[in-house]
């Protein structure tokens, strides 16, 4: 989901691994169980695992050391597990350990998923991870990577560690708090710009605490990322095109926002910026949305950044150049710019949506726009079905008058 540079693009970031290793027809010696390495002698060098063992216990010890030291705030404990010839394996460690605790980690969970099996002289597992920030009774947010471990001299060793696209993952990271926000910078940006930010969010944050009321409820926080240029490229694999800033959803409940410090610019652009991106923290909940409903998506995005009308200014004019080139042919149920679109054509088909979605609000009440989106958005239901439940009216003549509305706004 993103907002034009002048809107949001789900791209979910969900990297699944599959154990590759078939282990049915292989003898595993699991050696003692975990709590025999409690008393065993932890250090730099690993856990003990003995002649012919799995080294899944020994595995699992490390995980436990490297979970308690995160939360404990113990850097050196934590690096503990990354052998110190590892020079670039141990700096990426450091670097990630940092972010996370400037961003509050307070769960860290990690766990073996599945069983190690050899593969070109190491061992391979999955490990689960479970993430929290700020408080450490939440839903831990799930991620999954793939590790590699070498046994030397009896001792269990990491070896690699795949690296995510999660932003404190792959940067280390300035953090700055609100009251209702925080804000995470790359090292290449501004803090200038950082704090302009961070001033606009924290005005957005009661705009959008409004209208989760209609939707469970706001976030204990909102967390915002901003991007240099290696990092807009790289965070989460999105699709950027045009866009100024992004939401994730990463599970229900929790969403990350994504900003390109390029996009940095006025008190009001940067206010109508924020508020565009926390919208869809609240109202999608951490969930995907159907592809069909992008308009609704956006819509609605824009229609709570429009408060003070500044979404809207900066949408009309290409919704006027749109119509005037007979660019649109009067579906309100629009999808995202096709790919190759230019600037002006993405801004009007969020300036599109804007006027399809106030019209709503103005003609049946926001409560009832609201339960319409609830309707099409989060429960998957058909726009006829929604309309009738919602507006207590049909589509198609919801559909009409919305778009006359829309032509109606743009000849003004």
């Amino acid at each position: 989901m993103m907002r034009a540079r002048t809107g949001t693009v789900v791209a979910l970031s969900a990297a699944v691994v599959a154990a590759a290793a078939v282990l049915a027809a292989q003898l595993i010696s699991f050696g003692a169980p975990p709590t025999a390495y409690a008393a065993a002698a932890f250090e730099r060098a690993g856990p003990v695992v003995g002649p012919g063992e799995n080294p899944l216990y020994a595995i699992q010890a490390v995980l436990k050391g490297q979970s308690e030291a995160m939360v404990q705030g113990d850097r050196d404990a934590y690096l503990a597990a990354f052998p110190a010839t590892e020079t670039q394996l141990r700096e990426r460690a450091g670097r990630r350990f940092d972010s996370l605790a400037a961003l509050g980690v307070r769960r860290w969970d990690l766990a073996t998923n599945g069983v190690p099996g050899q593969f070109n002289g190491l061992w391979r597992v999955p490990v689960s991870i479970g993430y929290c920030f700020d408080v450490p009774d939440c839903t831990p947010v799930p991620l999954l990577v793939d590790t590699d471990w070498t046994v030397a001299h009896g001792r269990v060793r990491l070896a690699g560690w795949e690296q995510t696209n999660r932003p404190w993952d792959t940067a280390r990271l300035t953090v700055r708090r609100g009251e209702r926000v925080t804000v995470a910078a790359a090292e290449s940006v501004d803090p200038d710009l950082f704090d302009t930010l961070l001033r606009a969010a924290e005005a957005a944050a009661p705009v959008d605490d409004r209208v989760a009321s209609s939707f469970g409820g706001p976030p204990r926080r909102y967390l915002v990322f901003v991007a240099g240029d290696e990092e807009w490229a790289s965070w989460y694999d999105s699709d950027t095109e045009n866009a100024a800033a992004y939401t994730i959803p990463l599970q229900p409940g929790t969403s990350d926002v994504v900003v390109d410090r390029r996009s940095i610019r006025g008190e009001a652009w940067n206010r109508t910026l924020m508020t565009h991106e926390f919208a869809h923290v609240v109202t999608l909940g951490g969930t995907r949305p159907p592809f069909g409903a992008w308009w609704l998506v956006e819509g609605i995005a824009e229609y709570v950044a429009n408060g003070d009308g500044t979404a809207l200014r900066d949408d009309l004019p290409s919704v006027q150049k749109y119509l005037k080139a007979e660019r649109w042919d009067g579906t309100v149920a629009l999808g995202p710019p096709a790919d190759g679109a230019t600037l002006d054509d993405t801004v009007a088909r969020y300036g599109i949506a804007l006027l399809a979605v106030t019209y709503l609000a103005r003609q049946f009440g926001e409560a009832k726009m609201l339960a319409f989106f609830a309707q099409v958005v989060r429960r998957g239901a058909t726009l006829d079905a929604a309309a009738t439940s919602a507006l207590g009216a049909t589509w198609s003549t919801v559909a009409r008058d919305a778009a006359a509305s829309v032509r109606a706004a743009a000849a003004q």
